[in-house]
């Protein structure tokens, strides 16, 4: 199959009036659910520093005498939980509402969260550990919800629009999660972390209760316009979402290997960047916890811009038709992903901690643009089994946070003096982690595509490889309608 730039899309040109579409009250309420589920995440690469200092703020608080590689296994036990429950999720989301699933997997890790300090004072360090596990099972739910998300709420040409609002959620928790929790380490003692950062979960799951419904069609908050506009644009897509999964075939097809890689090589950057860069500032840079904690979320900042960025120019592209699906997610994916490598190694190398942080904020903040393509690519090449695909690969994205800590651990060791080795040290974990963004982006660049694979599509004469039809949409003052509304093959 050929892909096409010449097909009419199917746009709304009142998409930005978010206060009155239900498709982005979905997308705004994930990005704050996500903010909740990171901060509840994140929050131990922070209080783990502070719950082994002897005395913090000279007030008394439990003294845990955690070596380097008990504090890898806890930063780590996380995503014992995470990896393994992704493809689960995302073939039990055929039977299963996501926003049943995403909300469960929001409010019961908030309520761990809140435990978490009777949990570490009071018993053996294996229950604070399997504590951790279940929080990521729990949490491993939230990338395939999402996926699904936009194959029943996300018309085509919105997609990387609503993913890239509802993804930045992951930035601004860190965001938040990091620098809040170092403030409250140094200000209220590190038992407040897990109080504060756990009832603000409790609190979102109340509000999405309230006001989030599982479908379009479903929803009674939802204008009829609305209801018909994004069945029109994914009615096709909707046919496979009851076949069986396809397993052999995913498994065969190349443009799945090449985003498998990329995904797993974007998430080990992120993963390692993301639970040990607090302890690299502490190690190499001499910062404090309240330092560390918001430089440590300056990536993330610049994360959460690119991301809502990403989306919005992504879209703007494909309308405009400059580019191909397959050639915009190329650039995005590929070329960032590089980029990215080349300014972590200079990071490796930087001394200076104003330049260092530099390279570090960039090399991590422009990877919302490869973390965006590589999101929507799953419904690019298979939006029948998007969601299964999807876990599948936030499974790879996030396995080193399993490996990632316990090879640092290894690497780095807390207990040497000299700063030259130490910060030699850490440049081999920097390294590694350079290597694996070109892994990726090579991966993706050869073997990547966003062309509908054969293997999803179960009515040809229907389905075609950009997802878009003919359609356009107008408003006439406070009306709105389609026209033009045949669906045009796309190949």
């Amino acid at each position: 199959m050929a892909e096409s730039k010449n097909e009419s899309p199917i746009v709304d040109e009142n998409w930005w009036k978010m206060w009155r579409n239900r498709r982005y009250h979905v997308s705004i309420m994930c990005f704050f659910g996500l903010i909740n589920m990171y901060t509840c995440r994140v929050n131990m690469s922070v209080a783990v520093v502070a719950m082994t200092k002897a005395v913090v703020n000279d007030t008394k608080v439990p003294d845990f005498n955690w070596s380097s590689s008990e504090k890898s296994v806890i930063l780590s036990s996380f995503y014992y939980g995470y990896v393994p429950v992704q493809i689960f999720v995302g073939m039990l989301l055929k039977y299963i509402s996501p926003h049943i699933v995403f909300g469960i997997g929001t409010a019961l890790p908030g309520l761990l969260t809140i435990l978490t300090p009777l949990i570490a004072t009071h018993l053996p360090l294996w229950v604070l550990v399997t504590s951790r596990v279940v929080m990521g099972l729990l949490q491993g739910v939230a990338i395939p919800c999402i996926m699904k998300f936009w194959t029943i709420w996300g018309p085509p040409l919105e997609r990387s629009r609503l993913h890239g609002i509802a993804i930045s959620g992951a930035f601004v928790g860190t965001v938040v999660g990091l620098p809040v929790s170092g403030l409250l380490a140094d200000n209220a003692g590190w038992e407040s972390i897990f109080y504060v950062i756990g009832s603000a979960a409790l609190l979102w799951y109340i509000i999405w209760l309230i006001l989030i419904r599982g479908s379009p069609e479903n929803d009674p908050f939802i204008s009829k316009y609305e209801k018909n506009y994004i069945s029109v644009t994914i009615e096709k897509e909707s046919k496979g979402h009851s076949h069986p999964i396809p397993w052999l075939s995913i498994l065969k097809s190349l443009p799945i290997h090449g985003v498998l890689i990329a995904s797993l090589g974007w998430g080990w950057g992120y993963v390692t960047m993301l639970t040990q860069l607090p302890q690299f500032l502490s190690d190499v840079m001499d910062f404090d916890m309240s330092k560390s904690g918001f430089l440590s979320a300056l990536p993330y900042l610049t994360m959460t811009i690119m991301s809502l960025l990403a989306g919005w120019i992504a879209d703007n592209i494909l309308v405009r038709q400059l580019l191909t699906v397959t050639q915009l997610r190329k650039y995005f994916i590929s070329v960032t992903m590089l980029f990215q490598a080349g300014l972590i190694i200079g990071a490796a190398y930087v001394a200076n901690p104003t330049a260092n942080a530099v390279c570090i904020t960039a090399g991590i903040g422009v990877g919302a643009l490869a973390y965006s393509g590589i999101g929507i690519n799953y419904i690019d090449v298979a939006p029948a089994f998007a969601a299964v695909i999807g876990g599948l690969g936030n499974t790879l994205t996030t396995l080193p946070g399993i490996l990632s800590p316990l090879i640092t651990g290894v690497l780095v060791q807390n207990d040497i003096s000299d700063k030259d080795e130490i910060a030699g040290q850490w440049r081999i974990v920097f390294f590694i982690t350079a290597g694996m963004y070109v892994m990726g982006s090579i991966a993706y660049w050869f073997l990547g595509s966003a062309k509908v694979q054969q293997w999803s599509i179960f009515d040809v004469n229907e389905l075609d490889s950009t997802g878009v039809g003919g359609a356009v949409v107008v408003e006439n003052c406070s009306e709105r309608t389609h026209t033009n509304d045949k669906v045009h093959k796309g190949h």
